[in-house]
């Protein structure tokens, strides 16, 4: 696979089940393959763009721009007229548009070919950092803990594209000729200049898109699409590949870029993976006896004070060896 190009990776069986989401161990595979080989994520791009003309996936400006230079090579293509149109013929000519529809990929691949490849920037946060980043057309984000970004080190084709593994806020910069797309697992992203918020963990079973300011519209590999509007959220659930809108929280979604750590109805669970990515502290409830939520907020406290409120309220001490935190009961 080290070889692969485009082409390679759209037929491949595996990597369209990666692509559909289909395969969850196909996704998983790919997804570790991507993050150890970003040297070819340009390769992964263009196979994922020539899988959504294929299946109609293309968003309708870039569709249009394709269907032009694709009516342009036709136009060139001698034609003969048949004086009689019978099934098979009309088969025939259906699967003949389709096969210049590839042919035609394949030969405006082989001119933009000769353009330099794209050069992309790959950025990762470890447990306990934010980083802001600049992106080449004005757009920012701020990078969650524990989060990886992927994106070009300049925007050259028709569309500004990145990729998220974790958490980040964007304000992206409007261009109407350039739409944003922001691809996380199974869903896609697709902006022209507003302020979001994307939480796409791995380990977590649903991706969650927060709107703030403007307009987005989302898109998952079963083609359900979903426009939010502001103070509306899209969660898509990765094992049902389903796709609803509620309404959130702006501090609890948000509030982590500002510092603040927000709690609502948490369990245990949620409390150690954000004590976790914010201190970068392991959280181990040493014999629970039954489950519990803490609601609560805190802005720029330290691991200890966090600690020490969140012991108070549910009757706990804590000790620290290391970077892993234990709690028990008070006895």
């Amino acid at each position: 696979m080290d070889h692969y190009q485009a082409e390679d990776f759209a037929a491949d069986e595996s990597f369209l089940a990666y692509y559909l989401k289909s395969d969850p161990e196909a996704v998983a595979f790919w997804e570790h393959w991507i993050r150890t080989h970003p040297e070819k994520l340009d390769e992964v791009v263009a196979a994922e763009s020539l899988l959504d003309l294929l299946t109609g996936r293309l968003p309708a400006l870039e569709f249009e721009q394709e269907k032009d230079r694709l009516q342009a090579y036709i136009d060139e293509t001698p034609t003969v007229q048949l004086p009689q149109r019978k099934p098979w013929l009309i088969a025939a000519s259906i699967l003949l548009v389709v096969s210049l529809g590839v042919g035609f990929w394949y030969v405006n691949r082989e001119t933009r070919t000769k353009t330099p490849p794209t050069e992309w920037v790959h950025y990762s946060n470890p447990n306990g950092k934010k980083t802001k980043l600049t992106l080449s057309d004005g757009s920012t984000v701020i990078l969650n803990a524990a989060s990886t970004i992927h994106y070009p080190k300049a925007f050259v084709s028709n569309t500004r594209e990145i990729r998220l593994e974790g958490e980040a806020y964007f304000s992206i910069h409007h261009d109407a000729q350039k739409p944003f797309l922001v691809r996380t697992g199974g869903l896609t992203t697709r902006v022209l200049g507003t302020e979001f918020n994307v939480s796409a963990y791995p380990q977590k079973s649903e991706i969650s898109v927060a709107l703030l300011k403007g307009k987005v519209q989302l898109e998952d590999t079963l083609h359900q699409q979903l426009q939010l509007l502001p103070g509306q959220q899209a969660v898509y659930q990765l094992a049902r590949q389903q796709l609803r809108q509620t309404s959130f929280d702006s501090l609890a979604v948000s509030g982590w870029k500002d510092d603040y750590l927000v709690f609502r109805n948490a369990d245990f669970k949620t409390i150690a993976e954000a004590m976790e990515r914010t201190y970068g502290y392991q959280l181990i409830l040493q014999h629970p006896t039954q489950p519990w939520q803490y609601t609560g907020t805190f802005h720029r406290e330290d691991v200890r004070q966090v600690l020490e409120t969140i012991c108070f309220s549910k009757h706990l001490t804590y000790s620290i060896h290391q970077r892993t935190i234990y709690l028990r009961a008070e006895q």
